[in-house]
């Protein structure tokens, strides 16, 4: 069996504020004593032991290729959590790429000096830094923390302190937000040097704060029409700086696009280490329940017999590169072949997507209409 790229997630579960979108595992509290730390240390460790055993079995010889440490707020968890797990996973792998991508979340109020300078002695090497927006009223709208001195400052001070590979992340298509917002924040991330852009377009979940303000009538939905408008005026935004579009919400300068991600995409096996995270051995999905209680009580992942399609189709439909025909055929049964090969064909003939005997790519125009394409290869599924 030939070597797999690998890569690691490590969930950190504490926010000071749940945002209102949010629908990943997290809890808002603003002091969490160290003794919690040091006890999910200490579980994460025992996680990818028993982890990397699974990995093993279905992938004899993964190469770490990324880590990625999110949440949560990572930079609300102390230095030595992201030290010690980060030494532990290096040490589990006895292959490595020459170069191992290691990225965490931050929120611009709790990444200071001395937690960067920590992080960089750890080995972090990619920041991800979760703005969503500069402007005070969309951030209102989103129930989110606002620290217009912090906001300002970050990405100076980290570059400074010498990080060269950042990310921002913001959010477009909130009402109240115009084009001209959604420009200002791009154009003062691309001042500022940073090297990626996660531009996301505003979903309103289920289960979240948001979605029930929207249905009580406090706060507007909202807009197709405005988040298309936005989103577009983005791209060319974008383009025009030298940053290429390589997946549905991310915008890259050469050279930098998010490792870690693209390993999901391309159906890369991962370990998923912390409360309610994902893991894939390369054959088989896991995945930890939203229960930060039964985690630390050494609850083991379950496993998800019912993704495999699922993941495999959305993650397939996201990048926008040449994706082997083979692989989208893959994920359904050979007498299913000739209807999804007239699902692809309407797609080409709707400008979705470019094709050929061997791959196909998704266009601009299609990346607009994923959930589309994807509901009408989903509906060709078996039951």
């Amino acid at each position: 069996m030939r070597p797999r790229l690998t890569g690691v997630y490590i969930h950190l579960p504490y926010c000071d504020v749940k945002c209102a979108y949010c629908d990943f595992f997290s809890i808002a509290r603003r002091h969490v004593d160290e003794d919690f730390w040091l006890r999910y240390r200490d579980r994460l460790l025992e996680d990818l032991r028993e982890q990397f055993a699974l990995l093993e079995a279905d992938t004899p010889k993964p190469v770490l290729a990324s880590v990625f440490f999110g949440g949560g707020t990572p930079s609300r968890a102390p230095a030595f959590v992201i030290e010690a797990v980060l030494s532990a996973i290096k040490r589990s792998f006895g292959s490595q790429t020459n170069a191992v991508e290691v990225s965490a979340e931050a929120n611009p109020e709790s990444l200071n000096d001395e937690l960067s300078q920590a992080w960089l002695a750890a080995g972090v090497n990619r920041l991800s830094i979760g703005m969503q927006s500069r402007d005070a009223a969309v951030l209102k709208y989103l129930g989110r923390l606002y620290n217009e001195k912090a906001y300002a400052t970050v990405l100076r001070r980290v570059r400074n302190l010498g990080f060269a590979n950042i990310n921002v992340d913001f959010i477009t298509g909130v009402p109240g937000q115009s084009v001209r917002s959604t420009l200002q924040d791009l154009e003062f991330a691309v001042e500022n040097d940073v090297t990626h852009i996660s531009l996301y377009q505003l979903t309103i979940e289920p289960a979240t704060l948001l979605k029930q303000r929207i249905e009580s009538g406090m706060l507007q939905p909202p807009s197709d029409i405005r988040q298309v408008r936005q989103m577009d005026a983005a791209i060319q935004f974008l383009a025009q700086q030298g940053f290429a579009r390589y997946e549905i919400s991310n915008f890259a300068r050469p050279g930098k696009t998010c490792r870690h991600n693209r390993l999901y995409w391309t159906g890369r096996p991962y370990l998923g280490l912390g409360v309610a995270a994902h893991m894939f051995t390369g054959k088989r999905r896991f995945f930890h329940e939203r229960s930060l209680e039964n985690y630390l009580r050494g609850q083991a992942p379950r496993h998800d017999s019912g993704a495999a399609l699922r993941d495999d189709l959305i993650n397939a439909l996201r990048l926008k590169q040449r994706l082997p025909l083979t692989r989208i055929l893959g994920c359904f049964a050979p007498a299913l072949h000739a209807r999804v090969l007239g699902e692809i064909q309407s797609a080409g003939e709707k400008g979705w997507l470019q094709k050929n005997k061997l791959w196909i790519a998704l266009t601009d125009k299609g990346l607009k209409h994923t959930d589309s394409l994807l509901a009408s290869l989903w509906q060709i599924a078996p039951d």
